[in-house]
């Protein structure tokens, strides 16, 4: 009786942890060159990250998809770690050297976009973004 109330307990558990997770979807144009390497940072309406992680990017049509539990709005901002250093290489007034881009198109030439900015709605079980990475120089 014991066994069957902890199995039906963790499985209770396990479908709740599991219904928590929500897919984003992620699309990347104006990579330099395929493979790539993104880096990628969702964060909370606070700007506080929730996660953090790299996908390797075999081809622009291809939808890459990360498990995360976000609330109803956040943002992502990734890079494309085009060294593989696992660092945003920036220059000597600190701009970005590698391209970047931010949820909800959010563009800001020489500074970060404000959270706000980049904001984008949880839809469903899946919510689908497209980046479209910059460099520094494209206003």
């Amino acid at each position: 009786m014991i066994r069957i109330a902890f199995s039906l307990l963790f499985a209770f558990a396990a479908n709740t942890c599991i219904g928590q997770s929500h897919s984003i979807a992620m699309q990347f144009k104006g990579v330099s060159e395929y493979p790539a390497r993104i880096a990628y940072e969702v964060l909370n309406s606070d700007a506080k990250a929730i996660t953090a992680g790299y996908v390797e990017v075999q081809e622009k049509q291809t939808v890459y998809e990360i498990l995360v539990d976000v609330g109803e709005q956040f943002a992502v901002q990734i890079y494309e770690d085009a060294n593989r250093n696992s660092i945003l290489d920036r220059g000597f007034f600190t701009q970005p050297l590698e391209k970047y881009a931010f949820s909800n198109d959010a563009w800001q030439a020489l500074s970060k976009p404000d959270v706000d900015e980049m904001l984008v709605q949880k839809t469903g079980k899946k919510t689908r973004l497209t980046f479209t990475l910059k460099s520094v120089t494209d206003f």
